[in-house]
């Protein structure tokens, strides 16, 4: 997906707009206070020229946090392939924090405001997440291997969730949470994770070869199953 195409005062309603819809919700947001907000007339139609709605307005931003997405997992397992766990985590936290950053107003509406917002936007943020969980559960079966008897699908999910729910947590309050700024927090659960895929790793390779190809058929139909 490439980046949407981008027009100066488009951005300007997209930047205005966000920022309303985290401070006065969406509902409560109107084209008039959009409009005067970016620098228009209030309530001379100026906004009409680029969106045809508010909902419109929100899944233009939308989509262009979805191109972001797709970038990113374009992006990721090139720039991951480093050949040492420890040092890809960091680099797959220093990604997300990036990208969390590019996106953070949308990202705070999306969230604060999941109830209010157009269906549609919810079903493509919830699209991007799965796209996340996907990413993550590829590179975790590669770092694991074949003999592994770890429930990849439900482990990749705690990998990118508790990175994920930490940077949400940031750029939602403004504050990280019992104060434990990011870098701590990345080298933590760098650290974290390295110890578990090191751990299963062990594990797998003390496993007698026939008990390693039962478990990774089993792995084969857990996966068959879910999908």
């Amino acid at each position: 997906m490439t980046l949407p195409q981008r027009h100066p005062t488009r951005d300007v309603l997209i930047r205005a707009a966000l920022a309303l819809f985290s401070a006065e919700g969406y509902r409560g947001t109107t084209i008039r206070k959009i409009e005067e907000a970016a620098g228009l007339t209030p309530g001379a139609g100026g906004m009409y020229r680029h969106f045809r709605s508010k909902e419109e307005l929100l899944l233009a931003a939308v989509d262009r946090y979805r191109a972001d997405v797709a970038s990113f997992i374009a992006r990721a397992p090139e720039v991951m392939a480093l050949g040492d766990v420890r040092a890809e985590l960091l680099v797959a936290a220093k990604l997300s924090r990036e990208f969390n950053e590019r996106n953070d107003a949308l990202l705070r509406v999306l969230i604060l405001e999941q109830r209010a917002i157009p269906k549609k936007a919810q079903r493509y943020f919830q699209d991007a997440w799965e796209e996340g969980y996907t990413l993550y559960a590829r590179w975790l079966a590669t770092r694991l291997g074949p003999g592994t008897d770890v429930d990849i699908e439900a482990a990749a999910i705690q990998l990118f969730g508790s990175l994920a729910h930490y940077q949400v947590q940031v750029e939602t309050f403004d504050h990280p949470p019992l104060a434990v700024e990011v870098d701590r927090y990345s080298v933590a659960w760098a650290d974290h994770w390295t110890a578990f895929i090191t751990a299963a790793r062990d594990a797998a390779a003390r496993t007698p070869p026939a008990e390693r190809r039962a478990a990774a058929a089993a792995a084969r139909r857990r996966h068959r199953q879910r999908r």
